[in-house]
């Protein structure tokens, strides 16, 4: 019996991904290799992300040779993609992101270089899971690839164009999983929000989310990211109308909060705009959460429109920032821009930003004094305490006699 690894780096999609694999492999009677033993196979599933999140994926996979000589290694996802080249000195198989359905079919092939180069007009590659990553939560992809071409971003180069998955393939992944205990169910992809069922014209993410809440058992549905101007109101009245379903904390973008970077950055909105998003939303939904996504030091970010995104993140209470410094990436309109922001400004910006993450949670901890929360708990911290995740994405530990791992639990804020 051949035995495995699957070495996965960067977002929740290549993790749902690494999730289809691994259960492909288990069907065809492949067997996970221990933590002392040499796998035949070695799959990595790579990120592009960031100049530095590729670097520290070549360097895995040096390690990975060095550790596992005689392993078959396999190479996929967004940074084999831009960059085969990086991969085919040190492994066997490389793909990119378009085939990750069928990487395990290239075992006792000659072939090295697997990867399509031309990835803007590719049907969805259906990869289902049965099984959650976590025991308590999934993550279920709905989408791949993008058509926006931000001016920073590699993803559209990496992940192709824009295409979504069938109603009935979600649907009956979704049902899978809640069979198999599953009590919280996340709704992804590269733009989420973006999602149309190819095969039922008309049938959005809204759709798509009503039928989800419909289906028996006790769980739970999140939202992984959707940009403002994908939020129209008839998602807004979905999530109105099923609040013991739907988990009210919308994760949405900014980036920037000057409309000068914003241009720059090729985003479809500006400053006003993302604002009043976030004002209905809240005003229809009351105490919702927000959590968003901000690039600092942009080439032409002057200590002006820093300020100009502080002063709005802490206005509108965004209860957690995801901070990053602009990374230079490849084929992106970005890398010719001027007025470059030096290294350690962006470092230093991003700091900024995440200490005023950490003070904007406490004071949304705050807001919600009086009121309660449903809790999953996926946790054991230590004897008699638990923890786990509020539906507006917060952690919270929970006392307990028994285990109540994969359980909810109501609680007051106090």
């Amino acid at each position: 019996m051949k035995t495995f690894a699957i070495h996965t780096f960067g977002c929740k999609v290549n993790a749902y991904e690494s999730q289809s694999l691994r259960e492909r492999l288990l069907r065809q009677g492949f067997a996970p290799a221990g933590k002392e033993t040499a796998p035949d196979v070695v799959f990595v599933n790579t990120c592009a992300v960031t100049s530095e999140a590729e670097r520290k994926d070549r360097q895995r996979i040096r390690n990975i040779r060095r550790k596992f000589p005689d392993a078959v290694i396999v190479v996929m996802g967004c940074s084999s993609q831009i960059h085969p080249e990086y991969y085919l000195e040190n492994c066997d198989h490389v793909f990119g992101t378009s085939q990750k359905s069928q990487v395990e079919s290239c075992l006792g092939l000659s072939t090295k270089d697997h990867v399509v180069r031309e990835n803007r007009n590719l049907s969805y590659d259906d990869t289902p899971i049965r099984h959650g990553e976590h025991e308590e939560r999934a993550y279920v992809k709905v989408q791949d690839g993008c058509d926006n071409f931000c001016a920073y971003c590699l993803v559209p180069f990496a992940r192709g164009n824009s295409r979504s998955r069938t109603k009935d393939s979600v649907l009956q992944e979704c049902a899978a999983l809640i069979e198999d205990g599953v009590k919280e169910i996340v709704i992804g992809g590269i733009d989420t929000g973006i999602y149309a069922s190819p095969d039922r014209e008309g049938y959005v993410l809204a759709s798509l989310l009503e039928d989800i809440v419909s289906l028996q058992g006790d769980f739970r549905v999140r939202v992984s990211s959707l940009e403002a101007s994908q939020i129209d109101d008839r998602l807004i009245d979905v999530f109105a109308r099923n609040t013991q379903k739907l988990c009210p904390h919308f994760h949405i973008p900014l980036q920037s909060g000057s409309d000068k970077v914003l241009r720059l950055m090729n985003r479809k909105y500006g400053v006003d705009f993302f604002r009043r998003q976030v004002e209905k939303i809240r005003a229809i939904l009351g105490n919702c959460a927000f959590s968003t996504d901000v690039i600092t030091g942009f080439p032409g970010e002057t200590e002006e429109d820093f300020c100009s995104t502080y002063d709005l993140l802490e206005d509108l209470l965004f209860m957690r920032i995801h901070a990053f410094p602009y990374s230079e990436r490849p084929l992106t309109r970005a890398l010719s821009l001027p007025d470059k922001v030096p290294v350690a400004l962006r470092q230093e910006r991003t700091r900024r930003l995440l200490l005023l993450s950490e003070e904007n949670e406490a004071r949304y901890r705050k807001s919600l004094r009086g009121t309660r929360s449903r809790v999953l708990i996926e946790k054991k911290e230590r004897e008699g305490i638990y923890s786990g995740y509020t539906e507006s994405y917060l952690i919270v530990s929970v006392p307990s006699a028994t285990d109540i791992r994969g359980c909810f639990q109501d609680i007051e804020w106090n």
